[in-house]
């Protein structure tokens, strides 16, 4: 019941299950003017959202699900390692 919300907290999470979801999250909050705070991978999707509806780059995605996307506007940052965060 985003719409019921005054705002919306997308929290982290680990893998693409769910990345989906968050995505529509941030972008109904965005179109429909509601404050969106996206932590760790909820702010993630806030980028990729943004980027592929906003700025138009087509098959925009972290780099931490599609190493080959077109538009890899989320790095790995190699200094963490993804066995151990």
């Amino acid at each position: 019941k985003v719409h019921q919300a005054e705002g919306v907290i997308v929290p982290g999470g680990f893998g693409n299950r769910g990345f989906d979801g968050k995505i529509l999250a941030a972008k109904y909050c965005r179109e429909n003017k509601k404050p969106y705070l996206g932590v760790c991978l909820g702010f993630q999707a806030q980028v990729v959202e943004y980027c592929r509806n906003v700025l138009n780059l087509e098959g925009a995605n972290s780099a931490e699900f599609d190493e080959k996307a077109a538009h890899p506007v989320v790095f790995f940052m190699p200094e963490i390692d993804k066995t151990t965060m």
